[in-house]
């Protein structure tokens, strides 16, 4: 072999080396639900508990105006309850803007399927409990929906679609991404309190019917959220204490006095303490909670002393910011009991 044709030879073996091996392609991202631009199809549900109670109606023929949403769940477990209850709330705090829900379980077993969303819906206190698809493990057949995706989201406006979602490992951690999809239809929500309450007063509707219902739903599921944080509240255990993993408590988390304190029965002083312990609180609000709580115990030696045993028990669970443990300590200094 010659000179030049060795030098090309070896040229070629060096280029072929260096280049980067061939890899497989990544799969497909998983397709589930109707197309974007379509109409949104007949949607056939009955309803086993909640307002709609033993009958059986057509889904779709209720979300033809405004924002809504479909979530179709084919593994309804402990992994998906999250995405359920948090669309559920979704539904409340974003009435006002006209967003309707429905969450819809897809099964083969269609009485087994009516019995778990019952006793599913009761557990999670839904407001809009599960409905139940009675076209089998497939669903309604206009959807399209894929049997590996545990939760599909529909999103439609005025009756067509805007996106399909298909999620098959989801949780707790996927909330923010579950409220950024609802925002596409109902338009994005202001975090600041003065345009947030100039498009409530754009958007919510003048119909005396619905506001007075989305009064009482509103009404509801703050019960529920109070009833779930003074839950927490109450069996959520000291710094030091074991928890319910059984593991010991270390030397750099045992405390120096257990957990004191405790909820007041009062339901104002309830309520000032939830806004007392909101990490969002800054000085102006909690001044404001603080001169609530003064105004409302006033010179109610009862009420004074709820009010002590709700800031002792802030701080020994260590809730709220920094400023707001320091007035609550502050006021327990002042009023508690030398």
């Amino acid at each position: 072999m010659c000179r030049f044709a060795f030098v090309a030879s070896f040229a070629v073996l060096v280029t072929l080396a260096a280049a980067p091996l061939a890899q497989d392609p990544a799969p497909p991202a998983l397709v589930s639900g109707p197309q974007p631009a379509t109409p949104l199809p007949t949607c056939k549900v009955y309803a086993p508990s909640g307002p709609f109670a033993g009958t059986e109606f057509d889904a779709a023929t209720r979300l033809q105006k405004g924002p809504a949403v479909l979530l179709f769940v084919n593994d309804l477990s402990r992994n998906t309850a999250p995405m359920i209850t948090g669309l559920d709330r979704l539904a409340v705090q974003l009435a006002w803007t006209g967003l309707e829900t429905h969450t819809i379980r897809i099964a083969a077993d269609r009485n087994e399927a009516e019995a778990a969303c019952k006793r599913s819906s009761d557990a999670l206190q839904l407001h809009r409990p599960i409905l139940v698809s009675p076209e089998g493990i497939d669903g309604p057949g206009g959807y399209a929906l894929h049997r590996k995706a545990t939760l599909t989201l529909v999103l439609a406006k005025d009756g067509v679609v805007v996106r399909s979602v298909a999620f098959t490992d989801t949780g707790r951690a996927d909330l923010g991404v579950l409220r950024g999809l609802v925002e596409e239809v109902t338009g994005p929500i202001p975090t600041d309190s003065k345009a947030l309450r100039a498009a409530m007063e754009e958007r919510l509707t003048r119909d005396p019917e619905r506001l007075r219902a989305l009064a009482i739903d509103l009404a509801l599921l703050l019960q529920r959220v109070e009833k779930s944080n003074e839950g927490r509240m109450q069996t959520r255990p000291a710094r030091g204490e074991a928890s319910g993993d059984g593991k010991a408590p270390t030397a750099a988390t045992t405390p120096a006095k257990p957990r004191e304190g405790k909820p007041p029965e009062d339901d104002e002083l309830r309520g000032l303490l939830r806004r007392a312990i909101q990490k969002a609180a800054d000085a102006t609000e909690l001044a404001a909670v603080f001169a609530a709580v003064d105004a409302r115990v006033g010179d109610d030696a009862a009420l004074r002393t709820q009010a002590v045993e709700m800031f002792r028990l802030q701080i020994s669970l260590e809730y709220g910011t920094d400023d707001s443990r320091q007035r609550a300590k502050a006021y327990v200094d002042k009023h508690g009991v030398k």
